[in-house]
């Protein structure tokens, strides 16, 4: 998984293409096609095909498909996409201690954005132990930790 948004975004940036996207996030985990096709049950030929297409034969994966790649990898299909990145401009504007937060738990990318909308009433979070317990809040309330 990538260490931080930061980091994902310049991993990423430039990037033309999700071959170059899975490769540029294989790369930075340290991680085999074979290992992210047992991982995502995504067959290995298939994601050769798509990491190491020959020019013109475009593949194009289903949302599910990427939503798999993109389980493994910690980014989401828009971030595979190259449509949701964060940029770094984007960070700074955040709140106090959800950088940090971010960063430390290893939140993923859209989990991070989604964070990073919330306009409380009252008083917002301003340390990364805050931002944290607001997160496992929202993530027990929707079913999802």
């Amino acid at each position: 998984m990538v260490a931080g948004m930061g980091a994902l975004y310049e991993q990423l940036a430039g990037a033309t293409t999700i071959g170059e996207r899975i490769t540029r996030l294989l790369n930075a985990a340290e991680m085999s096609l074979s290992e992210l096709s047992r991982q995502s049950g995504v067959a290995k030929g298939y994601l050769w095909e798509l990491v190491h297409g020959r020019e013109g034969a475009r593949v194009k994966p289903s949302a599910e498909t990427l939503y798999a790649i993109g389980s493994v990898l910690g980014v989401s299909v828009g971030d595979l996409l190259g449509k949701t990145m964060v940029k770094p401009a984007d960070i700074s504007s955040w709140p106090p201690g959800l950088r940090e937060y971010v960063e430390e738990a290893k939140v993923p990318p859209d989990e991070a954005r989604m964070l990073a909308q919330i306009n409380a009433r009252g008083r917002t979070p301003t340390t990364a132990q805050e931002w944290g317990l607001l997160h496992r809040t929202i993530r027990m309330v929707t079913g999802q930790g």
